[in-house]
């Protein structure tokens, strides 16, 4: 099965190679639902997320604690659409 490289966290409804391996994954026959499908967030795609929005908080000028407070909260939100527990450093 080969997936989307571009979106690696959702299934984008725009995305032909999103849809086709939510289709794959699924099953062909299924229908695809409009809303989200969320892929698996894993806590070494977590690490790499929290890692990416630091950067982006720290180079709109925020200092270190604002901005691992603002990833940390944005890490928590996505586990919160998932339905799954925090990690511990989060």
């Amino acid at each position: 099965m080969a997936g989307c490289l571009k979106h690696t966290n959702f299934f984008d409804d725009s995305c032909e190679d999103c849809k086709q391996e939510y289709k794959e994954m699924k099953g062909a026959g299924e229908q695809v639902v409009a809303e989200k499908k969320y892929k698996e967030f894993t806590e070494d795609r977590a690490k790499k997320l929290y890692e990416e929005i630091l950067l982006q908080y720290l180079k709109t000028g925020l200092d270190e604690e604002q901005a691992a407070k603002k990833a940390r909260s944005i890490l928590r939100k996505q586990c919160a659409i998932r339905g799954i527990e925090p990690w511990p450093w989060v």
